[in-house]
This record gives C-alpha cells, structure tokens and sequence, in this order.
C-alpha cells in the first residue's frame, strides 16, 4: 500500500510540474493570443477593433496575470473542462477523443509486429548463440537503432507507394494505408527489443538454476518457457513499456510523414495555428500516459517477481 501511495504521490508531483511548465512557455510564446483565435473565429478579416481583442482577453481570461491565468486553467482541468479550442471553438476533449483511436491503433499494432520479430530474433539468437544468425540478428537490431524513422519512412514510400506501387503513401481510413507507418515504428521497437530481449534470455540461462533443470532431465523447451522465458521478463516488461509509450508519443512525425489523422498531427498542427488549450492538453496526455505506464509496469514487475514482493512487503 506504501509502495502505491509513494508512486501517486510521485505521479501527481510530474503532471503538476509538467503542467506548470507547459502553461509558462505557452503563456510567454511571443505573439497575441486574442488577435490569433479572432483570425482564427473570423477568417478572411484583415483588422480587429480593439473593442473585440478586448472582449476575447476577457472571454479566456487572457487579461490576467500568469498566475491567475493559471490557477484558472488547472481548476477547470481537474474538474474535467478542458476548454475549447482556439481555432475550432470546438471542445478540445471532443477533438481528442475523435483523433485518438487512429494514433492507438498505429501504436499497438506497430508493438504487436515488433515484439513478435524481437521475440523470434532474440529466440533464435539465444538458442544458436555465436552462430551466423545471432550475427545476423545483432547486426539488424543495430542497424535499426542506427536509422532514424524519418529516414526509414521515406525509404519506403519511396519503394513500396512510389516505385513498386503496392501501398499507399499517405492517408487514413483502410488497412492498407496503416501498414508502412506500423512497419515504420514496429522496426524501432524490434531494434530495441531485440538486443535488450537477448541480453536478458542470455542472464536468465547464466543462473544456476538452469543446470540443474538439465541434470534433472527437463527438456530445453520446458526449460525456456516455464523457467528461463520467466525469469527473463520482468525486466523486458519494463522496457516493453517504454516502448508503448514512446510510440505514443513518438507517432507524431510518423503520423506527419503519411499524412495520417491522430494525436502526432493534431499536436503538431495546433502548435503551427497557436492552437494553446489543445497543445497543453496533449502534452498533458503525453505525460500522464509515460507516467502512467512506467507506474503500472513498476506494479507488475512487484506482482511478478518473488524478490520485489518481499522487498514491498519489507518496506509495507
């Protein structure tokens, strides 16, 4: 129970902060806020009467101080008002919510093809350790951190949408236009994965419990799935969950790339319009959703390993 309480406490301390951070630099970014959400609530006008940017300041309370400003804006949030968006005047949990299932699908299914190619390369490496195949599949996870998913994304639009035609290049709405930018992030978390997986199977068969199985008559396949495969993955489900939450976050310059709707294009299209309820929202997505993750991994870790439950129950 201490051991959780210790972890909200920790978890409410970096989204105060992360949330005080964020609502400095955007309330210090150069620029008239009122005159941006008027062009953006009337286009095509070319002057605003200062009777009307005054009567915006107002509306969002722009004509505060920075701390009242804040305050403001952190009551409303813990009370679930988010507030509306700048260009739209739509809610901003509305805007979320639409563009949310499009960044959660590309995220899982790019981890569900990664840690099965992870999985079966750190297998096959382990078990023909020092062979042309673990040599083959250190070389690839190297190779896949060394390129950055910028560079991987253009080399195959370039290969398969333009040059062979097999896929399209951009897009959201089918099967298909989800396949290159899954295989984009799938490659980075394969990458990671790989080396760390192996890295952890290669510890777990160092034990000595491992012999004595063998001595015992155990089978190598009983060995690796019921002995050496779990005590190798309470410290690959911390990682792993690394890697769900950089995907996440890191969707955004995929999601550029393809011109794909999600939270990555949203993000990166309000910061371009000024768009600040939905910037500082999403950044506060972004944290909540790293903390969190790392917060319930560090759980199930305790849950999983004898060793960590003794410890929490020392500490308890």
């Amino acid at each position: 129970m201490n051991a959780f309480l210790t972890r909200l406490g920790g978890l409410l301390a970096v989204l105060f902060g992360t949330s005080f951070i964020t609502f400095a630099v955007t309330y210090f970014a150069p620029g008239d806020k009122a005159l941006s959400i008027a062009q953006a609530r009337y286009p095509g006008e070319m002057g605003f009467d200062s009777a009307v940017l005054d009567g915006i300041r107002a509306e969002f309370h722009l004509d505060r101080p920075f701390l009242s400003q804040y305050l403001h804006w952190l009551a409303d949030f813990v009370t679930g008002d988010f507030g509306r968006s700048y260009s739209s005047q739509s809610k901003v949990w509305d805007i979320f919510t639409g563009n949310l299932a499009e960044t959660f699908t590309l995220a899982f299914t790019a981890l569900a093809m990664g840690l099965t190619a992870a999985f079966l390369l750190a297998g096959l490496s382990v078990w023909k350790q020092g062979s042309l195949l673990d040599r083959f599949a250190i070389l690839l996870a190297s190779v896949g951190a060394a390129i950055p998913s910028f560079w991987l994304s253009i080399l195959l639009i370039m290969l398969f949408a333009a040059h062979l035609g097999w896929l399209p290049a951009y897009g959201t709405g089918r099967a298909s236009h989800l396949v290159l930018p899954a295989v984009t992030l799938a490659f980075w978390v394969m990458s990671s994965q790989t080396r760390l997986l192996r890295s952890f199977l290669l510890e777990a068969y160092a034990q000595p419990f491992v012999e004595t199985l063998r001595l015992r008559g155990v089978s190598e396949r009983e060995i690796f799935f019921s002995h050496v495969l779990r005590h190798a993955m309470p410290p690959a489900l911390t990682m792993i969950g690394l890697d769900l939450a950089g995907l996440i976050e890191g969707a955004v310059v995929v999601e550029i790339i393809f011109a794909r709707s999600g939270l990555g294009s949203l993000l990166a299209g309000s910061v371009l319009a000024r768009d600040l309820p939905v910037v500082v929202f999403l950044v506060m997505f972004f944290a909540l959703t790293y903390v969190l993750i790392n917060t319930l991994i560090d759980l199930l870790q305790i849950v999983m390993d004898p060793r960590q439950r003794a410890a929490a129950r020392a500490e308890a």
